[in-house]
């Protein structure tokens, strides 16, 4: 199994860790449709994570790889999950701010499951 692949499931176990802790911490404050939200944010994060690798894949192992394939693909993804999230959390006031930040949470989780392996393996090193 790849790599990049463990990691997107190990972030997709933390990431459903995150989101059961933010219904637990939402619920007893009567905000339980923000831990919705917040959940939903996490997934589009995963979502975005997942189309990306396969995006990225796909377009390096064509024949003839392609930066404006992966641009034109990468700008498709982002603007729908972007106007998507934008929407919900616009119509779903004041709670559908968590979208945003399930979002963002999922961006910190990938980014650490990236720098963290890193940083040990430069500490082998020196």
């Amino acid at each position: 199994m790849n790599l990049d692949r463990i990691r997107l499931r190990r972030a997709a176990y933390i990431a459903v860790a995150f989101g059961v802790l933010a219904l637990v911490a939402t619920g007893p404050l009567h905000r339980l449709l923000l831990g919705v939200f917040l959940c939903a944010g996490l997934g589009l994060g995963w979502l975005n994570a997942n189309l990306t690798y396969r995006t990225v894949t796909r377009i390096t192992r064509s024949e003839a790889p392609s930066k404006q394939a992966l641009l034109a693909t990468t700008a498709f993804r982002l603007l729908g999950l972007t106007a998507l999230a934008i929407v919900v959390g616009i119509l779903a006031r004041p709670d559908g701010i968590g979208i945003f930040f399930g979002v963002a949470v999922f961006q910190v989780i990938m980014v650490l499951q990236t720098v963290v392996p890193e940083l040990k393996a430069l500490r082998e090193l020196s």
